[in-house]
């Protein structure tokens, strides 16, 4: 008899642009994602991160904070000035270690839509991706 499916184990579907300059960060993502029906997306620098999402439609960018190139905030910025503002909705996640007052005042200030600290909890990741797109869907 299988075991009913817990809220952090649902299959998700989305494009998700993961972005972090190490990879060992970005094979546990990945797993975790494989896991959860979804195949990244990978940037390991601001700057391709920026090229990628104007060159492909993306559901979801999880975002380092601290890279070489361009750091996520900057790339951030980017992101939400570039085509016109047509980036201005696009959720971004910021994944970061230091989550002191003034770094959540710095990433809300970017524009970024959310964080989550590093190492994560997957149920939380989980938790916030399901919800960002779940209600892309309702649109």
């Amino acid at each position: 008899m299988s075991s009913p499916i817990t809220e952090s184990e649902k299959q998700l579907s989305g494009n998700v642009l993961v972005v972090d300059d190490n990879e060992i960060n970005r094979f546990i993502i990945k797993k975790l994602l494989a896991k959860w029906g979804i195949t990244p997306d990978f940037a390991e620098n601001g700057q391709v991160a920026v090229d990628k999402v104007e060159a492909k439609q993306y559901d979801v960018v999880l975002m380092d904070i601290h890279m070489p190139v361009l750091n996520g905030i900057e790339a951030t910025g980017i992101i939400r000035q570039s085509r016109n503002g047509q980036f201005k909705k696009l959720p971004i996640i910021a994944l970061t270690a230091s989550v002191m007052q003034n770094d959540i005042d710095e990433i809300s200030k970017s524009g970024m839509t959310d964080y989550i600290s590093k190492p994560f909890v997957p149920a939380e990741l989980h938790a916030k991706l399901a919800t960002i797109l779940e209600e892309e869907k309702k649109d």
